[in-house]
């Protein structure tokens, strides 16, 4: 998921950065890791620097990944941003195991959904254009009535399976589009929108991946320690949750939480002091 040739070398220095970091600064790490590497690694590690604030310097476009949501979790930990680094890269390792491993089951159903509408489209205008004429002028010479399914296939085949063929092509290249988009928000590790929510399982997986985020983002800051509010009101802007998510809400029994059992738990461990662990427990 994480892989491309834009950011392969990007993985691996955060990777180097993050090993080095366990017994030095991320400042000495990247002047270690400078130092240590070959031209080709210097436009990645530009990116890192930039990115924590070392330098100001612009750094060149490294195409979607996942270090980008970084950015928005910095400015609440500037005072852990070494923790922070760590945190936000061990995420991005086991994230990428988890996304892989369902990403190739999606892969292969937009592939067999892509084969089974090419198909259907041929096989219907195959049929409109020499199947329904053929029939058509075995029956006419016999003057008789025909069945009105018949004249149904004949009165509409002709018109009505090239469009159903070109309706369910369109339907699975809606699906496509859907699924690359959310293909690139994932390589980002940013949310996906929210107004696809009352679609029965494109919602389903938008609000559930929005979660997911939410709940590793929040517990990444409480890591750094971040205090409890911040934490969720940062996390729940980065992972485009619904408008009065905060610590508050979560402690009101009145509060709202929608179809979200994990969030509804959530609520009942903050009103009992338990609210770093249950967190730490949801994102396992």
């Amino acid at each position: 998921m994480f892989t491309s040739k834009s950011t392969e070398n990007l993985a691996f220095v955060s990777r180097q950065l993050s090993a080095l970091m366990e017994k030095t600064s991320v400042d000495d790490a990247l002047r270690k890791m400078t130092e240590s590497s070959p031209g080709g690694y210097a436009a990645d590690i530009a990116y890192f620097k930039r990115l924590l604030g070392e330098s100001s310097e612009v750094a060149p476009e490294m195409g979607p990944n996942p270090y980008q949501a970084l950015g928005e979790l910095l400015p609440a930990a500037h005072l852990s941003r070494d923790t922070l680094f760590r945190e936000f890269v061990d995420y991005v390792q086991r994230s990428k195991i988890v996304f892989e491993t369902y990403w190739a089951g999606v892969v292969s159903l937009v592939w067999y959904l892509t084969a089974v509408s090419a198909v259907a489209m041929v096989v219907g205008f195959i049929f409109s254009i020499y199947v329904v004429p053929a029939f058509r002028s075995m029956f006419e010479p016999f003057g008789e009535r025909l069945p009105d399914f018949t004249r149904a296939v004949f009165d509409l085949g002709g018109v009505g399976i090239p469009a159903f063929a070109v309706i369910l092509a369109l339907t699975v290249g809606l699906v496509v589009v859907a699924v690359l988009q959310f293909h690139r928000r994932v390589q980002r590790l940013t949310p996906l929108p929210r107004w696809p929510s009352w679609a029965p399982v494109i919602g389903t997986l938008a609000e559930t991946y929005n979660l997911g985020l939410f709940l590793n983002y929040a517990n990444i800051l409480r890591q750094c320690d971040v205090a409890a509010a911040d934490a969720v009101r940062v996390a729940a802007a980065a992972s485009n949750q619904p408008d009065g998510l905060t610590l508050q809400s979560l402690t009101n029994n009145s509060w709202a939480h929608g179809r979200s059992r994990v969030l509804k738990e959530l609520s009942i461990a903050a009103r009992l002091d338990n609210f770093d662990k249950e967190l730490a427990h949801q994102c396992e």
